[in-house]
């Protein structure tokens, strides 16, 4: 009998699990990844991201390359690399950057502000405020150390580490008229999630929207070859408690779960665009509750671009 090869997502779960009940896991977690990871950004990766600045500014109802003056963006979940919060800036809007944990650091901050300012010199992208762009290229000629929020608020990037459930203390987030996140949400247990939404709608101008690029696949899939993105839907509340865990959370909420969270916070969805696999990807899957009693159509999204302004 040939012995079962444990799948490798599991084992990937059970790492992050025992690093996950260690005391200041977050903290430790992100001291591993910067002393594992040395900095670095392909083009296609900020190529990638460069889409969401578009895809942002087109939810404001401008294209790129078009200024976005006298406009207050938030954006949750701030990442390793300000990808969008630099492009968003480089359009003219302020912009907010909010994290739990601070994931910046000047190396990677460098490294951004580079690949922007040579893809902007080659034309592979376009920005609409020069003034800011001559800062950026200034402040990269700058040898002398800088902390990475050093390098960012003179380009109208400010990164704040808060909760995005209670803003009252965060005044530079009052007013925004747009809230941005990049594959963020689904990070993020539901109940959590509406707060946000809730919270967002408080202290957003009359005119805010939000834009947010969501990812409802499984990640496990993308480290393990032998599952699809659909294979979480098969696992029990008991299993998925043991195989999610705080560091690498996955909130397993399809579309419609989306939809419900918003309207319930004071949201509509004006506009969407979405990813949706073939049928035949959940065949000889054993789907368990709620899943299985949901729409082909609403669990075979994978990723989607959610616009939403202001119920009346």
């Amino acid at each position: 009998m040939t012995p079962r090869v444990l799948d490798r997502w599991w084992l990937k779960a059970a790492a992050q699990g025992v690093l996950a009940a260690a005391p200041g896991a977050a903290v430790l977690d992100d001291r591993l990844r910067r002393r594992v990871r040395a900095p670095r950004l392909t083009t296609s990766y900020f190529r990638s991201k460069w889409q969401h600045v578009e895809a942002h500014l087109r939810a404001t109802g401008r294209e790129a390359g078009t200024g976005l003056p006298d406009s207050r963006v938030v954006e949750l979940g701030t990442g390793w690399f300000p990808i969008v919060p630099l492009g968003l800036a480089l359009h003219g809007a302020t912009v907010v950057t909010i994290d739990r944990t601070a994931h910046l650091d000047p190396a990677r901050v460098r490294l951004t502000m580079q690949v922007l300012s040579d893809l902007e010199a080659s034309g592979q992208i376009r920005c609409a405020a020069p003034e800011r762009l001559a800062q950026l290229r200034e402040l990269l000629g700058d040898p002398g150390a800088r902390t990475a929020r050093q390098l960012l608020e003179p380009l109208a990037v400010t990164p704040v580490v808060a909760d995005a459930q209670a803003l009252s203390g965060v005044p530079e987030t009052h007013g925004a008229d747009l809230f941005v996140s990049n594959n963020t949400l689904e990070h993020i247990p539901a109940d959590v999630l509406g707060r946000i939404f809730a919270e967002f709608l408080r202290i957003g101008s009359p005119r805010a929207r939000m834009s947010h690029y969501i990812d409802l696949a499984d990640h496990y899939a993308g480290f393990d070859p032998r599952i699809n993105e659909f294979h979480f839907l098969t696992l029990t509340p008991a299993r998925w408690r043991l195989a999610n865990n705080r560091l690498g959370y996955q909130n397993r909420l399809r579309l419609s779960d989306y939809h419900r969270l918003l309207r319930e916070a004071g949201w509509r969805v004006s506009g969407q665009r979405l990813t949706s696999r073939s049928v035949r990807q959940l065949e000889g899957l054993e789907l368990v509750s709620p899943f299985d009693a949901m729409s082909a159509e609403d669990l075979l999204v994978v990723k989607a671009h959610v616009v939403t302004d202001r119920r009346a």
